[in-house]
Formats: C-alpha cells, sequence, structure tokens
C-alpha cells in the first residue's frame, strides 16, 4: 500500500459537471458494437444483417485468437452492418426487442471462485465474451489469455474534467467487487494493484482484501494508468501488465455469479450541451447518445463519447464506447473575434500567462473546440514536461518519434505511455501539434516492428 502525491499537470474546471446521482433511463431502442473500440483485435463478423441475437451472443470474433469474441449487448436483430474506407469494419448496429433474453454461462458460487485456477478463469472470461475487458500495457491493446502478465492494475479513479466519480459506482458494491478482484487475482502469480483517489470514500476501495491499495492526490492525470504504473511498478522492455477499470471488476464478477453477460453501464453525462439531463445515467454497453440525453440534442454542439481531452466526436446519433463512463456535450468552435490577438482576454482560458485571466482567481469555464491558432513549428521549451508526471523527456522523446527512431523511443520510455497521457500537452501546445497523436503513431510502430 502507499500513497503518491502528483505534482506535475493541470485541472481543467469545466462547466457542466453531472449531478451524483444515478438515474435509470429509458431502454434504447438500438445499440451498436464498433470494432475500432478494440485495439489489437483483427476482428470479423460472427453475423449477418437479419441475424436474431441475444444478449451474450458473438457478433464479432478475433482472427488471430477466434476464442476473443465481441458480444451483443441486448436481444433484438443486426440491423445494419457499417464499413469504412478498404471495407474496414465501423460498427454493427442491433435493433433492440424489448425483451432482453440472455445467453447462459456457468454460475460459479463463492466456494468454487475461491478454488478457482487461472484456466478456469481464462475459460469462462472467453466463453462469456467478456475477455475484452482486459487490456495489456504496453500498447493499450487487448490483452493476450496466453500469456501471464506482471501485475494486474484495477483503474478505480478518473481525473479528466468532469469524469464520473467512481465511489458513486462502487457505492455498497464492495462484495461483488472483492469477488472481481479475487477471481482477477488468478490469471497473475503478480501483485493486483488497485489506484483509489486519496479520500475515497467506498468501502470497496478503502477494505480491499488480498490485493494491495494505493491512493494518489494530486491534478490530472494523476488518474492515468500510466501515472499509476510508472510510479508502482515500472514496466522495462519485454514486461507487460493488464489493466481492469473498476466498472468492468464488477462485471466480471456478475459474469461468474449470474452467468450473464452484464451489459449494465454507468455514464456521466456532462458538457454545457447537455444542459437539464447532466446526471449519472444507468445504461448498457453501445447506447446512442441521443438515448442518454432522452431525445434533447441541441445544435452548434460537439458530441464526444469521453472527455474534452481524450473523447472521440462521435456525433449526436452516435454510440457511446466500450470502455467510456462518460459523455461530453460543448460547443463547436469556428467563430472569428475580431482583434481577438490584441485583446487582454479576461474570459479567454490559458495555461500560460498570456492572457488577463490567468491572474485572476480560478473558476469554471466554457471551452469550445476552437483550437486558437493554426499549425506552426514545434519550438522546443518546458511546457510538455510541466504536465507529464512521468519520467520522460516529452520533447526528445517526440524527435526520435518522427524520425522513426524506435531504438532511441523506447530508451526515453515510451513503453511506459499512453495517447491520453500527453492530452494535456496537445491542449497547451503552443505550436497547436498533435502531441497525443504523434506518441501513438510512435507505439503503432513499435508494435508493428515487433
Amino acid at each position: 500500500m502507499g500513497t503518491f502525491a502528483i505534482k506535475k499537470g493541470k485541472d481543467i474546471r469545466l462547466k457542466g459537471a453531472a449531478k451524483k446521482e444515478v438515474i435509470a433511463i429509458s431502454f434504447p431502442d438500438r445499440v451498436a458494437v464498433q470494432p475500432p473500440d478494440f485495439k489489437g483485435l483483427r476482428l470479423r463478423l460472427a453475423v449477418e444483417v437479419g441475424d436474431a441475437v441475444k444478449a451474450g451472443t458473438t457478433v464479432l470474433s478475433d482472427k488471430v485468437n477466434p476464442q476473443i469474441g465481441i458480444a451483443s449487448p441486448v436481444s433484438g436483430k443486426v440491423v445494419a452492418i457499417n464499413r469504412g474506407e478498404k471495407r474496414v469494419l465501423l460498427s454493427v448496429v442491433i435493433e433492440t426487442d424489448g425483451r432482453q433474453e440472455t445467453e447462459k454461462f456457468r454460475v460459479f458460487s463463492e466456494e468454487q471462485i475461491r478454488d478457482i485456477s487461472r484456466e478456469g478463469v481464462i475459460d469462462p472470461l472467453l466463453k462469456g465474451n467478456l475477455w475484452p475487458v482486459i487490456r495489456q500495457r504496453p500498447f493499450s491493446r487487448v490483452a493476450d489469455p496466453l500469456k501471464e502478465p506482471k501485475a494486474i492494475f484495477i483503474h478505480a479513479m478518473n481525473t479528466e474534467p468532469l469524469a464520473l466519480d467512481v465511489d458513486i459506482i462502487l457505492k455498497n458494491k464492495e462484495n461483488e467487487f472483492r469477488l472481481g478482484l479475487a477471481i482477477l487475482k488468478r490469471l497473475t502469480d503478480g501483485e493486483v494493484h488497485v489506484c483509489a483517489e486519496e479520500g475515497a470514500r467506498a468501502k470497496a476501495l478503502t477494505q480491499v482484501e488480498g490485493s494491495q491499495t494505493h491512493y494518489f492526490s494530486g491534478p490530472h492525470p494523476a488518474g492515468n494508468v500510466s501515472t499509476h504504473i510508472h510510479c508502482i511498478e515500472p514496466i522495462n522492455k519485454g514486461d507487460f501488465l493488464w489493466y481492469v477499470e473498476a466498472q468492468d471488476v464488477l462485471r466480471v464478477a456478475a459474469l461468474f455469479t449470474k452467468g450473464v453477460y452484464p451489459v449494465e453501464r454507468i455514464v456521466a453525462v456532462t458538457g454545457e450541451g447537455a444542459a437539464g439531463r447532466q446526471v449519472y445515467a444507468k445504461t448498457i454497453m453501445g447506447a446512442p447518445l441521443s438515448a442518454l440525453l432522452e431525445g434533447e440534442l441541441a445544435e452548434g454542439m460537439r458530441y464526444l463519447s469521453g472527455s474534452v481531452l481524450t473523447g472521440k466526436d462521435v456525433g449526436a446519433h452516435g454510440f457511446l464506447r466500450f470502455y467510456d463512463t462518460q459523455i461530453t456535450i460543448f460547443p463547436e468552435g469556428g467563430r472569428r473575434e475580431f482583434l481577438g490577438w490584441i485583446a487582454p482576454g479576461a474570459k479567454k482560458y490559458t495555461f500560460s500567462k498570456t492572457f488577463v485571466s490567468s491572474f485572476l482567481p480560478e473558476k469554471d469555464v466554457s471551452l469550445d473546440s476552437d483550437r486558437n491558432g493554426s499549425d506552426r513549428a514545434i519550438v522546443m521549451n518546458h511546457i510538455y514536461d510541466t504536465f507529464v508526471p512521468l519520467d520522460i523527456m516529452t520533447y526528445f522523446l517526440l524527435k526520435a518519434v518522427l524520425a522513426g527512431n524506435i531504438e532511441e523511443a523506447e530508451e526515453l520510455g515510451i513503453l511506459e505511455c499512453d495517447e491520453e497521457d500527453f492530452a494535456l500537452c496537445t491542449f497547451a501546445c503552443p505550436s497547436k501539434t498533435d502531441v497525443g497523436g504523434i506518441i501513438s503513431e510512435g507505439l503503432d510502430l513499435i508494435e508493428r516492428e515487433g
């Protein structure tokens, strides 16, 4: 057990926080399973348009390891299979029938869970199509069941703008969380590290048994998986670790104790564009954003599955991504300001001392999607490293990636990183450089080259 105070980083106090009360919303009439969510899998269809499915039915399977499948979260009928360039699979849309019939899997008692083997855990997770909740570092891809990790990290805190409070999710769920941890513990001879926010109140996080609990404080990205790994059990070349979201630990327990594919997801509906609907919504995997907003779609807004730092623009009629527990709706940009470059900027948000607002008391801010500038050359400065708590020289790492120098990038620590760790750098960069995107390209290059 340890407590870590993170100093580097920055919290963005964005307007539009959700009320911390969980509200069940209407069952959606359509959901989507989206293959791009599952990094590292080469997915192929297991269904066709018109096929009937149940909750838990395999709709996609991995070409390399066919045992890894992606399940339908509802019972109903496949109504659309959408493809992009080069016929890449983008989504499988399923129309619900309202009956929510489910596939049945083996049910385990607590005594059986206590004595279960590693293979006894892997097999039900694969058959129950819940294996994709386990991801691997480096590369943030779906974990390989044929390998054993050095350790497993449970991601039980969020520090992104307006992020879901894990305390609320785990309230009165300590038994389910304990069972989920006991199951996951069988997958490694190493430690299971539960990483929570300092001051967490949920008993599931304060009375953890059989696992190491660590508490983190400080600004974003104190809540990122990379930060936790870096502080507790750093990755060396040849190592790999697994990590699981806290809400998915509950789903693992549900699969084993109830014998059905668990589809429930609690999502924070956030942002200025969600006015009147800023709540914690109890819904299902792959739900449409329109259902989370009860059909109240505002014009002139950007609709993200995720946060403003790492979310994906899915549009007003898009669907919740598999790993996301938050949607953010905020204003689109594009409005030009007369003589904006010379204005004092009392109402402009800045990480630097560029505008007068940086000298005023900090308060909740309203942001839009404007980049507030055009692309320009990267100038070496200290800005990046003030927002990255990892022991990494970000500027030199970027140079190595852009030059295609894999060896140097690895020596500079790229294997410890993920794109999300540099989201603040992208936000603050005076050159308008997509820092996280460059890191992502570097990781993809290293993975391809082996």
